[in-house]
């Protein structure tokens, strides 16, 4: 590839990603927060109902619509450590602490994914980060979570 071919490659990567950020996608779909939320609920009770393959599928496309909805990425970082694809997760969790870092789930998602696939380290690092925000968080079922998550890197490490 060229450097002409290069340049407008990221020229069009640039206005596919300002697009997506923009909501463009949902617009373009005809989907308002009323229709995610639905949809949100749908691909919730898909996961319920053990078939998280079709549950991420729906999650991702709720990211793509809205990347910058911390819930969406949430829903799509636990649904991708259940079916073990620690890179997507990691990918949505990383989106949640830069949206939202005092948050605890984006740490507490990271951290699992970093066990999963074995950066011990990282793991460590956004567990504690999860333990300390999760706190004095609305969301307290992630601290007992991250406690869990901490004794299974105990067990890693020894």
């Amino acid at each position: 590839m060229n450097a002409v071919d290069k340049k407008e490659s990221f020229q069009v990567d640039q206005q596919l990603n300002d697009a997506l950020l923009s909501g463009a996608l949902s617009k373009e779909l005809g989907l308002g927060e009323r229709e995610l939320g639905l949809a949100l609920g749908v691909a919730n009770l898909k996961l319920r109902s053990g078939n998280p393959s079709k549950a991420l599928q729906m999650y991702a496309m709720l990211v793509l619509c809205k990347p910058t909805n911390v819930d969406f990425q949430c829903a799509l970082a636990n649904c991708a450590l259940q079916l073990q694809e620690y890179e997507v997760a990691l990918q949505a969790a990383s989106a949640v602490v830069a949206m939202a870092p005092a948050d605890c789930r984006g740490y507490y998602f990271s951290g699992a994914a970093c066990l999963g696939l074995g950066q011990f380290g990282d793991a460590k690092e956004d567990i504690v980060d999860a333990i300390t925000f999760a706190e004095n968080s609305p969301h307290q079922d992630i601290h007992a979570a991250c406690l869990k998550l901490n004794t299974q890197l105990k067990s890693k490490l020894s």
